[in-house]
């Protein structure tokens, strides 16, 4: 892995966390709607759907941490 690799691997695990960021904004935005009596079904669906792609996004924040961390780790300044 050369240095442009590199970079492109740190955008990539950037992008990955503002996916992220928003995708868990947005499950916040509408657990803030909630009232002390039950949700009507389909803003619970909403809601479940909503927290399904914010699992989604983390996982893929994480996977992209992990192989950067790596590369950092390991060093990646060596040639093929």
């Amino acid at each position: 892995m050369n240095q442009k690799e590199f970079n492109d691997l740190h955008a990539r695990c950037v992008d990955a966390f503002g996916t992220y960021a928003d995708e868990a904004e947005k499950t916040a935005t509408m657990l803030a709607t909630c009232t002390a009596e039950p949700m009507p079904l389909a803003a619970r669906l909403e809601i479940a759907v909503q927290e399904k792609n914010e699992v989604a996004a983390h996982l893929v924040y994480l996977a992209e941490k992990l192989i950067l961390h790596d590369a950092a780790r390991l060093g990646y300044a060596f040639t093929d």
